[in-house]
């Protein structure tokens, strides 16, 4: 395929209405507004008779595994779920729009004969589904769904847990940008389903293991004020996860560190990876730092971007990262 097919709200809920076998899926190392979604579409499609199966490359970090209760996601093995995607009559990918960003699932996605919609909200659409809902604008997927499922079942407290998670964590906490008074109104419709927020929170941002405290730490003392004061650098080594007896998944919401000083406009976090070096920007709303990212491989929002740059050395990305920061704030 080499172009995108928008589908309209009511096309795609047409289209979950015609289908019965569902595969959802959605990008590496998936967060709260990821898995918020697939938790909130997959229980609106089963209350509706459905079969569904939700298939993702990696799996649910911790802090969210009160989503997986139940045992709903699935980690990616071709040999248990290819023949799953393949019979699948639709496979909906949610918040991501380039099919490489769900790795090795990628071949089985792209060879199944069902009907794949993607649904999501973030810049640069890269072709390679049958059709797309794409709300740039949005503050997350998870709004996206609420529009897409509101109208069309009825609210249940998963359905609206999963949601409230998705807009929550990629609002951060309701205080970006894009929370609009629209957001806060669909959160109170949410919060009238049942959602106990206080819990949802609480088992998201304020439940971490003693490593991750301990890695936090060595990444806030080893914080580099770069660009005159304009940014800042984060980093973390393969040692430190090794010494915390933390993972990459205890690392996530670190890089907002980073915008906590006084007068930084932008910050990347650097995660050294067996692979290469994954980079983290945050920009506090003045800069943007999506095309950063674009030329290091990467894509997101304007104001919240990742990149991974695979087989190279940490200092050599660290140094090609300072000349492409320097730009952004030349006097």
């Amino acid at each position: 395929m080499d172009a995108i097919t928008p589908l309209s709200a009511d096309e795609i809920r047409a289209l979950l209405r015609e289908h019965d076998r569902f595969v959802l899926t959605t990008h590496t190392n998936p967060d709260g507004d990821a898995l918020g979604s697939e938790y909130a579409l997959a229980h609106a499609l089963r209350g509706a008779g459905k079969t569904v199966s939700v298939i993702n490359c990696d799996p649910v970090p911790g802090n969210l595994s009160f989503l997986d209760a139940d045992g709903l996601f699935q980690r990616y093995d071709a040999a248990a779920h290819d023949a799953t995607i393949a019979g699948a009559d639709m496979i909906v990918v949610v918040d991501l729009n380039d099919a490489s960003r769900v790795r090795g699932m990628e071949h089985a996605v792209r060879a199944s004969a069902a009907r794949t919609v993607v649904i999501d909200h973030h810049l640069d659409p890269q072709p390679f589904a049958d059709g797309y809902l794409i709300e740039q604008g949005a503050c997350a997927t998870a709004e996206i769904l609420y529009d897409l499922l509101e109208a069309a079942y009825p609210m249940t407290l998963e359905m609206a847990t999963g949601l409230y998670v998705g807009i929550m964590t990629d609002t951060g906490s309701f205080r970006f940008e894009r929370t609009t008074p629209r957001v806060h109104r669909i959160a109170a419709v949410l919060l009238e389903a049942g959602v106990d927020q206080t819990l949802v929170y609480r088992r998201i941002y304020d439940e971490y293991s003693a490593g991750r405290i301990l890695l936090l730490g060595r990444v806030l003392a080893g914080l580099e004020l770069v660009c005159g004061g304009n940014a800042t650098l984060l980093r973390i080594r393969e040692s430190d996860f090794a010494e915390t007896g933390t993972t990459p998944e205890d690392s996530d919401n670190i890089v907002n560190y980073g915008l906590g000083v006084r007068g930084v406009e932008a910050t990347v976090l650097l995660t050294e990876r067996s692979d290469g070096v994954k980079l983290n920007f945050r920009s506090r709303g003045t800069t943007s730092v999506h095309e950063l990212a674009r030329s290091f491989g990467g894509g997101g929002h304007r104001f919240a971007a990742g990149a991974t740059v695979h087989g190279a050395a940490f200092e050599d990305v660290r140094a090609r990262l300072l000349d492409a920061l320097a730009p952004l704030f030349a006097s």
